[in-house]
């Protein structure tokens, strides 16, 4: 998903991952009660399609379209070009169509992760959602649904999932030991090791699956940049890259494992300290865990030790304890910060 808001100006409390996090599920929200509340199988005619095709990922990729559409060509274009795009689906989105498949085409969004999955669905043109007061629903028309239980069910699909799943958890940790990836890499390898001799061998539908994948910004020369969702300015991080030594970060299993997980095992006992001291003291709309994962990602990101306890004490009911401030303080120099290392894609 796009990184929309500017935060550099803010102040680091208004800049950790849980807030980032709420930011991005606010905008979301806005741009899903912003879309058509008709769909390309449903209520779609000559005089709204065009309406309907500048939502879609499709104008995002083809802004200048070379004719006027019409729905039945648009529908055809899309029934034929469902394989290779349900094989390319985000793991969110593609939880939530076995779920609305479960459900006969109509299922509620339960949290976070599906509500940006249905937004990445509705540009795909395969879905339209509804609300009913402050609960929001997901709808897959009929047309699709008996192609896609045979696309899903196939053993070609299996085989790229599979592979997918793999890739997927990479590019998480790679994200996690790096804080951001420039795409030409990640896309090269999506291509070659994922896709390569299938069906789904598209480029635009391999960037279309990194986008709803993941975050990601654009740099000064336009170049597409994916995120970690802790990370609050990767302009602070881009001008680290050229200060970088040339010392590489061994990718051994152990640190791989532990990044695809999203704790290193040398960030182990510092998590778990600082979950010891604040368990019970943080405000009770965020959970302890998220209350450190914060903490954590400021760390990552080289954020001072006073403005990390000015953060701790935005995160707690009472004052911080002369214990919490240590423990904070051993988070801060224990933790492996992004723009340190060098790392790579591995197979």
């Amino acid at each position: 998903m796009l990184r929309e808001t500017n935060v550099q100006t803010l102040h680091w409390a208004d800049k950790t991952m849980s807030v980032l996090k709420a930011r991005q599920l606010e905008a979301c929200e806005g741009r899903l009660a912003a879309l058509p509340a008709y769909g390309l199988f449903d209520s779609c005619d000559a005089s709204n399609v065009e309406t309907l095709w500048a939502c879609s990922f499709a104008a995002q990729e083809q802004p200048i379209p070379s004719a006027l559409h019409e729905p039945r060509k648009l529908q055809a274009q899309l029934l034929t070009s469902l394989p290779a795009e349900a094989a390319l689906l985000s793991m969110e989105e593609h939880h939530l169509i076995d779920r609305l498949l479960a459900l006969g085409g109509t299922a509620e969004l339960m949290d976070w992760e599906e509500i940006s999955a249905a937004e990445s669905l509705v540009r795909r043109l395969w879905c339209i959602v509804s609300r009913q007061e402050d609960r929001i629903f997901v709808h897959l028309p009929p047309e699709l649904v008996v192609p896609l239980q045979l696309i899903l069910s196939s053993k070609a699909h299996e085989e790229i999932r599979d592979k997918l799943f793999r890739y997927d958890a990479t590019i998480r940790g790679l994200l996690y030991i790096g804080g951001l990836l420039h795409v030409a890499e990640p896309l090269r390898h999506l291509m070659v090791d994922v896709l390569e001799g299938t069906y789904a061998a598209q480029q635009h539908l391999a960037l279309r699956y990194l986008r709803a994948s993941y975050d990601y910004t654009y740099d000064a020369q336009g170049q597409m940049l994916l995120l970690h969702p802790g990370l609050a300015e990767p302009e602070r991080l881009l001008a680290k890259l050229p200060l970088m030594s040339d010392q590489q970060l061994q990718l051994d299993e152990t640190t791989m494992l532990g990044a695809m997980s999203g704790l290193l095992p040398e960030e182990r006992p510092l998590f778990e300290t600082m979950f010891g001291l604040l368990l019970g003291a943080v405000r009770p709309e965020i959970s302890t865990e998220e209350a450190v994962e914060d903490l954590r990602m400021l760390a990552k990101q080289g954020v001072s030790p006073e403005e990390m306890n000015d953060v701790l004490g935005t995160l707690l009911t009472v004052q911080p304890t002369p214990a919490m401030r240590s423990g904070l303080q051993q988070l801060y120099m224990m933790t492996p910060r992004w723009g340190t290392m060098r790392s790579g894609m591995v197979q």
